[in-house]
């Protein structure tokens, strides 16, 4: 780098950009899009000055060129504005020096009237070409007796970005100050931030692109799609905002792809603003920009953007406070707990309740708490009687019911739901409100709700597909698919009697369902990880501890019971026990449904036939056979008879159900349960019956491939399922079946470390199986009777969960014993 001597000492050599000037060609006409003071202008004079070109500058604000002015061979215009005007300037400048090297500076893009007219650039040079390196950084430090290191010259740049009049500014600053140090950097950016001002108070700079400033800096961090919104008020603006791109103003964070205006120049537009008495048309902006989201369904978008300006988010929540259930409630909430401290709009204490106690508001945990159900409360009475909206008193009204539901009224709380569906019509929105429909299509939402925990099933089907339908037509499309959610929990069967809640519905319809609601999420989970016996799955979901869902409680039960079921599989059904004792502690003797009941009887069940009680199993279950329209109770009453070594009890539990299923999990598991009980008697005539049925619960199963059934009797009913398949003729789809449910049993023994149940001893005798030749021999080698082999042997099936000398020696190397 060199210095320009004389009257330029102030000027910096830039070679590379003179470098760049002498390849354009004499005459062309090159476009630079950059932001004014980029050091576009000096470097053309640098390089005037090497050739000794003669170079007139001119700006489009100057419409007539008059026939005095003097002979060019290089123009420097720079180009103002998109008006005719400028265009007409424009046209006159190649119309005076048709003959002249035309470089045009534009902060936005090529005028389109100039295209219009036939006059276009050869050449296009972005903007960023013309930021400051590090080593031009050095040299203007040096120039203006500034003492600067490397790494501060970078670091500078990795700062505040490489414009050169903004980089020349804060090195100028701080040769005042003696040192870069953050005043330096200041009032560089308030030096760059003055001259936007002011360019765009003299229409150099587009006053909507100002705006855009403005708006950018107030908002601070957002995604590119909102930037772009922000930069997206006409053509020309979005065009400067690619050129302010270009001048490094804006960072990005890669990982996030949120963009925001570098902190300092931010800084230094804030304090303008403030400086100026503009916070409140700015934050008005932010809250028009934010409004429009909102209408256009972007709710994220709408609602992030206002997230740290209370001014502009009081201001939306009044106007859009009906949309705060699709936003999450942890934000929500502390959001409307200040405004109402601002504002005495019944309709925000009204969406303040909602956060509270409503389960269907975006991302509840479904947990109520006793002190929000009294903040709630209090609320409410705040409202009675005060003048709102049609939506907002609807809302409220439903509120009302909810708070029911949750102090245990079921009943209640559908009575008064229902009175309340049936008494409103369809309501139709204002063009500007859509709270009348989201608070009709809530309501029939949590009537839906009230019905599951009042037992009727019939009712909430209905309810919710009405919601879902209502919720869809007036695009609220989170709170359709949390009405979708819980039909799943209430489908019917097709032709028969409805049976909802029971276990059949909810398998087929929460197994691998998408859903967004966290409760039902975990229920998801457990139910996924069941369905095909995934022991890692059911750890990992019995890890995550049991959510306290207060509403709807029936999800609770739920969880209850399939939780229930996963410990009873991994052997840890005391822990079962223990969370059903807690459980019932916590419910503290309050009135339960028959749909509460049923499900807590299931989870007892599988705690009792786990922990080897299944005589207490039968009992529980034969004082609750009313309840068969919930659980499959004659499935469990089978179940239990068999572990209690009663075949023909658990035979008469399933007398009338075993062609009531259909197809599916319930069909598969029946025709095991009956396989096994009349295996079991082991006369020849039920020997062949039994293979019938076990054929029958193969060819189901291997439509619908649920491996649950197959491990719900445990390792030795299991051993003795796969022994009998292997007799049987099967098709390919049974055989993969088949590998299917040995693949189960292998992983569920090593994490549930069956292997850990033999002895010392047994563990010799599976070591000496594959050796030797018959339970003689085995003695032999063991120096023990043939009547202690045969009685090891016996214990040693039952542990590994197989019926054979073959099966034992083949698990035995499975499992890594020999």
């Amino acid at each position: 780098m060199v210095r320009v001597q004389g009257t330029d000492r102030d000027r910096l050599s830039r070679p590379r950009l003179v470098s760049l000037w002498r390849r354009v060609t004499a005459g062309a006409t090159v476009l630079v899009t950059a932001q004014h003071d980029s050091g576009v202008a000096s470097s053309v004079r640098e390089w005037v000055a090497e050739t000794g070109d003669r170079l007139i500058e001119w700006s489009s604000n100057r419409v007539d060129v008059p026939a005095e002015t003097p002979d060019a061979d290089v123009v420097l215009l720079e180009i103002e504005g998109m008006l005719g005007t400028h265009v007409t300037a424009a046209l006159a400048v190649r119309e005076r020096w048709p003959a002249a090297t035309l470089i045009a500076v534009s902060s936005t893009q090529w005028p389109p009237g100039l295209l219009d007219a036939g006059m276009r650039p050869e050449r296009v040079f972005p903007g960023s070409q013309f930021g400051f390196t590090t080593d031009e950084t050095l040299d203007r430090a040096e120039q203006l007796g500034l003492a600067l290191t490397w790494d501060e010259a970078s670091g500078l740049l990795e700062r505040v970005g490489t414009h050169a009049g903004l980089v020349d500014a804060i090195l100028r600053a701080a040769t005042s100050h003696g040192s870069l140090d953050e005043a330096a950097v200041r009032t560089g950016c308030d030096a760059l931030v003055s001259h936007f001002a002011g360019a765009a108070a003299a229409g150099v700079f587009r006053p909507n692109g100002w705006r855009a400033v403005l708006v950018s800096a107030r908002i601070g961090p957002m995604p590119r799609r909102t930037l772009l919104e922000v930069w997206g008020r006409d053509e020309v603006v979005r065009a400067a905002f690619d050129n302010v791109l270009q001048a490094g103003f804006f960072v990005q964070d890669p990982d996030s792809d949120m963009m925001q205006l570098r902190p300092d120049i931010r800084a230094a537009v804030i304090d303008r603003i403030e400086r100026e008495a503009r916070l409140d048309a700015v934050d008005a902006d932010v809250a028009a920009l934010a409004s429009r989201f909102l209408s256009e369904g972007r709710t994220d978008d709408g609602w992030s953007i206002v997230a740290d300006l209370p001014a502009a988010r009081t201001r939306l929540l009044v106007e859009h406070w009906w949309l705060l259930g699709e936003f999450d409630v942890a934000h929500a909430r502390p959001w409307l707990e200040e405004a109402i401290t601002r504002s005495a709009s019944p309709e925000l204490r009204v969406a303040l309740i909602r956060c509270l106690i409503d389960v269907t508001s975006a991302n509840h945990t479904g947990h109520v708490s006793q002190a929000d159900r009294r903040v709630a409360r209090d609320l409410l009475d705040e409202t009675d009687g005060v003048e709102m909206s049609v939506g907002a008193l609807l809302l409220a009204d439903t509120l009302r019911g909810v708070l029911l539901r949750l102090d245990g009224h079921h009943g209640e709380a559908l009575e008064t739901h229902e009175r309340l569906a049936d008494s409103v019509d369809r309501v139709h929105d204002d063009a500007d409100d859509g709270a009348p429909s989201l608070a009709q299509a809530n309501l029939l939402l949590h009537a839906g709700i009230s019905a599951i925990d009042a037992s009727r099933s019939d009712i909430a089907s209905d309810r919710f597909a009405a919601a879902a339908a209502l919720a869809h037509s007036s695009k609220h499309d989170r709170l359709a698919r949390y009405a979708h959610e819980m039909l799943l929990l209430v489908t019917t069967n097709s032709g028969r009697a409805p049976l909802p809640s029971t276990f059949q519905a909810r398998v087929d319809n929460l197994v691998g369902a998408h859903v967004i609601t966290p409760p039902m999420s975990n229920v998801v989970k457990l139910s996924s990880a069941l369905y095909i016996v995934d022991p890692r799955g059911l750890q990992e979901a019995l890890d995550d501890e049991a959510p306290a869902v207060d509403d709807p409680l029936m999800l609770r039960f739920i969880d209850l019971a399939l939780r229930s079921f996963a410990h009873g599989l991994l052997g840890t059904s005391g822990l079962a026990a223990r969370a059903i004792e807690l459980f019932e502690r916590e419910l503290d003797g309050r009135d339960l449904t028959a749909n509460h009941r049923a499900l807590l009887v299931w989870a007892r069940t599988e705690a009792l036939l786990h922990a080897g009680a299944a005589d207490r199993a039968v009992e529980l279950l034969t004082e609750t056979r009313g309840l068969r329209a919930v659980i499959p109770v004659d499935v469990l009453l089978a179940r239990a008879a068999l572990r209690a070594k009663k075949p023909e009890r658990a035979l008469a539990a399933l007398a009338s159900t075993q062609d009531a299923y259909g197809s599916g999990v319930l069909a598969v598991w029946s025709h095991l349960l009956l396989f096994l009980a009349y295996h079991a008697i082991g006369s020849d005539s039920s020997l062949e019956v039994a293979h019938q049925h076990l054929s029958t619960a193969l060819v189901a199963g291997s439509r619908a491939r649920p491996l649950l059934p197959f491990a719900a009797q445990g390792m030795s009913a299991l051993g003795t399922t796969l022994t009998q398949a292997d007799q049987l003729a099967l098709d390919p789809a049974g055989r993969r079946y088949i590998a299917d449910v040995e693949r189960m049993r292998d992983e569920l023994q090593l994490a549930t470390s069956t292997t850990l149940a033999l002895s010392e001893r047994e563990r010799v005798v599976v070591a000496h199986l594959v050796a030797a030749e018959s339970t003689r021999d085995l003695a032999a080698r063991l120096h023990v009777s043939p009547n202690t082999v045969k009685t090891q042997l016996r214990s040693i099936y039952r542990k590994l969960g197989v019926s054979s000398w073959a099966d034992a020696v083949a698990t035995a190397k499975r499992l890594g014993l020999v």
